[in-house]
């Protein structure tokens, strides 16, 4: 199958200063004494304000509002199906960024992420990953010592999705979810698709060009059919 690199070319969102490494974890609910769902993620999962591209919130880019990003519309799911659960919701850009590295150097910046001993972790990230000399199986390695870093306790239910928009990692992300027997959300069609973005909501083409309302409602439902079975 041939696939077509060319809607991540517009995500023009840099994988650098979305949000201070000190506010890359947040927590909601924490003490709650239910399940403990871990989002891992980037811009898509939690990105800070930055009036340089015209995005003045701190939630999913480019939900309208906080409530409808695929995060706040699975942990309404959730909560309506599980009972006090805690929620940690982490963007991962540093991880993205210097995975080729050696992704260890990046771990305290997680570190609350990891204590927060997840009983699932949602993995929704891979976009801001260098394409240039990617390597499969340097990827998949360092991936996985990453998501052990998260699973603290070795026990967490771990769900995987592909690109928003398709990335040359996406065969690796599912070679991995394979080689582990993990499930894994195909999310690639989505951002092929004009009426899953914010076009013409904002000034900013990358911004614009990242899931709005309708698109995270989709990732949202396609991710829940999975992680309703972890509840």
């Amino acid at each position: 199958m041939t696939v077509n690199f060319e809607q991540i070319k517009k995500n023009t969102v840099k994988a650098e200063r979305q949000l201070k490494e000190t506010d890359c974890v947040r927590f909601e609910n924490p003490n709650g004494e239910g399940k403990r769902v871990l989002f891992a993620g980037n811009s898509i999962t939690l990105h800070g304000i930055l009036p340089e591209i015209g995005w003045y919130n701190e939630w999913g880019m480019a939900a309208s509002e906080k409530a409808k990003d695929y995060v706040h519309r699975l942990i309404a799911n959730i909560n309506e199906n599980a009972k006090d659960a805690a929620y940690c919701i982490s963007n991962v850009f540093m991880w993205e960024r210097n995975y080729m590295d050696g992704c260890e150097k990046v771990f305290p910046i997680y570190q609350n992420a990891s204590d927060f001993a997840a009983d699932i972790i949602v993995v929704r990230f891979v976009e801001n990953c260098p394409a240039d000399n990617f390597v499969a199986e340097l990827f998949k390695k360092e991936l996985h010592k990453f998501i052990d870093f998260l699973n603290s306790t070795g026990e967490a239910k771990v769900i995987f999705s592909t690109s928003f928009w398709h990335h040359i990692a996406d065969d690796a992300l599912r070679e991995y979810a394979k080689e582990n027997n993990l499930p894994l959300v195909e999310l690639g069609d989505l951002g092929e698709r004009d009426d899953m973005k914010a076009l013409g909501l904002f000034e900013h083409d990358g911004v614009a060009n990242h899931p709005g309302d309708f698109g995270m409602e989709k990732i949202a439902e396609r991710i829940f059919k999975v992680l309703k079975e972890y509840l």
